[in-house]
């Protein structure tokens, strides 16, 4: 088994016999049949492989995959493994100590082809004088498939040189030998680097939460058209990886980017009026409620091992029926939700949108009085009067009546999550220091808002799939009670959320963030009248 490899350039013309010449004295060479080998660079939508600086490689191997694991810089072999399938996360992995590490490193994430090689590889073997093979070196021609097309890039000759364990000094004498006088030279970089140069990929450049740089005195019209487009295509970039289920984070980001925009159309209306914007924004509320389903399914697929620890040992197996019925149900809504998604309307939707975002602004006596006005001073109103609406529903709110709490909870969560989506849009508008407090005084509540919401909807959601369990399938009673253990844990800990809202709530409305954020928005103009 190998354990380390180096990679290095080779000539184009290398032939057979000038290895020979260059080994000779190590042992014979042996040259297996040319194959050609499809391979792929695996890693999730958000790089973690790349950012630890790890590669994984897998490649066809029959009658199933190989998979090398190796480092960005030095090209070590972290581990190899034979598989049957191309794993989807890190737990399809069966070596126990391979899982545990790429878990580390993954989490839950899906892993995905990256880059896909198709790679004409000769294998050379180098044997002892027992014929035992003591080094093996690959010859690879990488050709990068262009996804979606019949084209490709062809990348340089690079050697692989793998040493065996046992035979690691005749390793480095071969190694010593064959990069003589420039025979072969060590690369500088991993091959995986020049495919995504190739194929102009920048892991890492993506993010769901844009940064935006406003002149304060820009239209509002012109500022605001440039942060939908941006939620624009973060939409755009995840709608096929959501409609295929390739990993839940697509459809994160998608519904994170649909829900800023609902936000932003819902609470602009003056600056964007008349009845085509009214439309466009009840088409966002469409999406957003055809994908509601599944995203709810999602969070608790991926809270279910935590679920497990919240109630007894003996009844934590119990639990696995209801694991595999949340599974079932999420595949039937997801191709509920894909039709809408990939629908004539969903395309005339985007289409339509992306043309008012890019396309040149009306004359600016067309424009609203609204849309005419600095970004900053339309912003800061639009932020005061959110908080001021959450403060004034939050004073409302009395703990005595547990019922009437809850749905007022609910209610002033939604506010709190507005309040939060602006100031995360907006927050490049203010002295950084300064917003960062109002940010840091706003934790307390949006935390305690968010994990109630959270516990409220599981609660109810737990009670519900035990109904509906029983109605579609036989259950047993020890099944059911695992499932009211858990939902009585959920319904204690949103108990428990609703008794400290009012300290929380306290520290914002009274406490220094109010002040803060009071005396933040002055400055701006941000404290005049009426609802934007």
């Amino acid at each position: 088994m190998s354990d380390k490899q180096m990679i290095y350039n080779v000539p184009e013309t290398l032939l057979l016999p000038e290895l020979n010449e260059w080994i000779s004295g190590n042992g014979s060479l042996v040259e297996d049949p040319a194959e050609e080998i499809e391979r792929a660079y695996l890693d999730t939508f958000d790089w973690r492989l790349f950012h630890a600086g790890t590669v994984l490689e897998v490649s066809v191997d029959n009658p199933g995959y190989r998979l090398h694991w190796r480092t960005l810089q030095s090209g070590e072999i972290l581990a190899q493994a034979s598989l049957r399938k191309i794993p989807h996360v890190a737990t399809d992995i069966v070596a126990p100590r391979l899982r545990n590490q790429l878990r580390e490193i993954l989490g839950a994430r899906a892993l995905m082809k990256q880059v896909t090689i198709d790679s004409g590889t000769r294998c050379l073997r180098i044997l002892d004088h027992d014929d035992k093979t003591i080094m093996r070196i690959e010859v690879r021609k990488d050709k990068i498939l262009i996804p979606n097309s019949t084209k490709h890039y062809v990348l340089p000759p690079t050697a692989y040189l793998f040493p065996y364990r046992g035979y690691i000094e005749e390793f480095r004498r071969t190694v010593s030998q064959v990069t003589a006088k420039g025979r072969l030279r060590q690369i500088r970089e991993d091959p995986m680097i020049s495919a995504l140069e190739c194929l102009e990929i920048v892991p890492g450049a993506y993010s769901n939460k844009p940064l935006f740089e406003f002149d304060p005195k820009q239209r509002s019209y012109d500022a605001l058209r440039l942060v939908l487009d941006k939620y624009r295509v973060i939409m755009e970039k995840n709608v096929l990886g959501a409609c295929e289920d390739k990993d839940p984070e697509f459809l994160h980001d998608f519904l994170h980017a649909c829900r800023r925009t609902q936000c932003l159309l819902h609470h602009y209306t003056k600056v964007f009026p008349g009845k085509r914007m009214e439309l466009m924004a009840q088409d966002f509320d469409w999406i957003d409620k055809i994908t509601e389903s599944v995203r709810s399914l999602d969070i608790y697929l991926g809270l279910f091992d935590e679920f497990v620890t919240r109630i007894d040992a003996d009844h934590r197996s119990a639990l696995e029926p209801l694991r595999r019925y949340l599974e079932t149900q999420k595949h039937k809504e997801q191709q509920i939700m894909r039709t809408p998604l990939e629908s004539p309307r969903y395309k005339r939707l985007m289409e339509n949108w992306k043309l008012f975002l890019t396309q040149p602004a009306p004359p600016k006596e067309e424009l609203s009085i609204d849309a005419r006005r600095p970004i900053l001073d339309i912003a800061s109103e639009g932020i005061a009067n959110i908080f001021d609406e959450l403060v004034s529903k939050g004073r409302e709110i009395d703990s005595s009546d547990p019922q009437g709490s809850a749905d007022d909870l609910l209610a002033l969560q939604v506010i709190a999550k507005r309040l939060g989506y602006e100031i995360e849009t907006f927050h490049n508008l203010y002295p950084r220091g300064k917003i960062n407090k109002v940010i840091s005084g706003l934790e307390c509540l949006q935390s305690n808002l968010n994990s109630f919401q959270n516990l409220h909807l599981q609660h109810g959601s737990l009670l519900d799939y035990s109904k509906k369990m029983q109605q579609e399938h036989r259950t047993m009673p020890v099944w059911l009670e695992a499932i009211d253990l858990l939902a009585a844990d959920r319904e204690r800990e949103e108990q428990k959320m609703q008794s400290e809202f009012h300290d929380c709530f306290n520290k914002l409305a009274t406490g220094k963030a109010k002040k803060q954020l009071n005396g933040l928005l002055s400055k701006s103009g941000g404290r005049s009248t009426g609802r934007r």
